[in-house]
């Protein structure tokens, strides 16, 4: 009788060049399904954070391509102009590096960034509770900030930038979140 190879029980660790497409899946859920982003993304209005809470199927569609309700993208820019008032995130991920620590660099780990690119009609940016961008950036903050399941280790703020885009129609942030990860 020929022998048989057995397979190989040992999970094999997949890159992060090849976790990419997973995590921003993962990033897109994460976000979409926290009552108060849901809020300021779906309500357009000022009371927006004392308004009901969204249904599952609701935030299922602030990431849904056919919905127009669609307000997270996995990309920096959305697909079509934005002719009416709304809030955006946008989510990108770039920078990937070998690891650097005082001038060695690592053949075995990577470091890049997340990218949340939060942006807000200045039209619709004052809410009761203060700017809807703030809020947005804080309770993104505070979702991604010290998590794991992305990489090794914990997720570390990177950077922060605020950001104006067409002609100053929208404004907000773009946060960077470090990650590093094997090879």
């Amino acid at each position: 009788m020929p022998a048989i190879k057995l397979p190989d029980q040992r999970e094999t660790k997949k890159a992060s060049i090849a976790m990419i497409g997973e995590w921003k899946q993962q990033m897109m859920e994460k976000i979409a399904m926290d009552d108060q982003i849901a809020k300021l993304l779906w309500y357009d209005t000022s009371d927006a954070l004392s308004r009901p809470d969204l249904t599952d199927d609701q935030k299922a569609e602030l990431c849904d391509p056919t919905s127009d309700h669609r307000r997270i993208y996995p990309t920096r820019y959305t697909n079509t102009v934005a002719m009416e008032q709304h809030s955006f995130i946008g989510l990108g991920i770039s920078g990937f590096v070998p690891q650097e620590s005082y001038r060695q660099f690592s053949s075995k780990y990577t470091m890049g960034y997340l990218y949340f690119f939060i942006l807000c009609d200045n039209k619709i940016m004052d809410i009761d509770e203060g700017q809807r961008h703030d809020f947005l950036l804080k309770r993104i903050y505070e979702l991604f900030q010290d998590t794991t399941g992305f990489g090794m280790g914990t997720l570390q703020e990177g950077n922060l930038m605020e950001d104006w885009e067409q002609n100053n129609k929208f404004g907000g942030y773009v946060l960077m979140m470090k990650v590093v990860d094997m090879k």
